[in-house]
């Protein structure tokens, strides 16, 4: 029982190229025929319809011809249980960029909200790692490893203590440092590195605020001058640098405007 390639692809339900495709890889084994024409099997057709279930499980051409051609059905299931295991972790990097989304917006809709504004919050720990300043890129960050171990790390803008401190007006820009940032579970769930002279931020109670600006790394303290105000009134004072994300870039006017939510913990003053 013979079948011409058109005829088999169509009745498999496959085009005649991916047929031809299975045979160049070495997967079908049709009879050429002395018109030059291929002869394929019911062989040919069985092994055509278990390359198209497995590659519907997105196993590669490669690895399925090594299956046939030098494994057993133990190692068989060995390899789908490799596959299985590969697609557990897709699924849960998908749940982690889904949940990193969801914190996105959560982030974005605050900062439209509260623009110009101040709130408080309790918030989690944070890591952040500084790759810019005014005076140019660090020599070493890590966010090379970063990325490549979690890739869902957002911009993150921090201003040291002393900064903050240094005054509470004025347009001296603060001495900040620009990079990434990732919540400190993160950090230990992936392992993440952190150089010397990488920002912690302890969980705790904080004041935020959002403010749109034509520099971020020209930010000062006349641009926070809602969260020195709101921390006066309410007899709070800064105990730790600057959490802070870069929002988004508006391209709209004349020049880009950045939008920035930044965030520090505080303490009751003392006495």
């Amino acid at each position: 029982m013979n079948f011409t390639i058109s005829r088999l692809a169509q009745a498999l339900g496959l085009r005649t190229e991916t047929v031809r495709h299975y045979r160049e890889c070495g997967l079908l084994h049709p009879r050429l025929r002395e018109n030059g024409y291929f002869a394929y099997d019911p062989g040919d057709a069985l092994s055509a319809l278990l390359v198209r279930e497995l590659r519907s499980q997105e196993v590669s051409l490669h690895d399925i011809k090594q299956a046939l051609d030098t494994q057993t059905i133990g190692d068989y299931c060995r390899m789908l249980d490799d596959r299985q295991a590969a697609l557990e972790e897709q699924v849960e990097l998908l749940r982690l960029q889904q949940e990193r989304l969801r914190e996105t917006q959560v982030y974005a809709s605050c900062g439209v909200r509260i623009l110009g504004g101040v709130e408080e919050f309790d918030g989690p720990p944070t890591w952040a790692v500084g790759v810019l300043t005014r005076e140019g890129l660090t020599r070493e960050s890590c966010l090379d490893q970063w990325v490549d171990h979690f890739p869902f790390t957002y911009v993150s803008i921090t201003i040291p203590l002393e900064e903050l401190n240094r005054s509470s007006a004025g347009r001296e820009p603060y001495r900040l440092s620009v990079g990434s940032g990732a919540l400190e579970k993160y950090v230990e769930r992936f392992h993440l590195p952190l150089p010397q002279g990488a920002f912690f931020q302890p969980g705790g109670h904080f004041i935020r605020t959002c403010v749109p600006v034509e520099d971020v790394l020209a930010l000062s303290p006349e641009d926070l001058r809602p969260l020195y105000d709101y921390a006066a009134a309410h007899h709070m004072r800064f105990v730790s640098h600057t959490g802070g994300r870069l929002l988004f870039i508006e391209r709209s006017g004349k020049k880009p405007l950045y939008y920035v939510l930044v965030w520090v913990r505080v303490d009751p003053e003392q006495g």
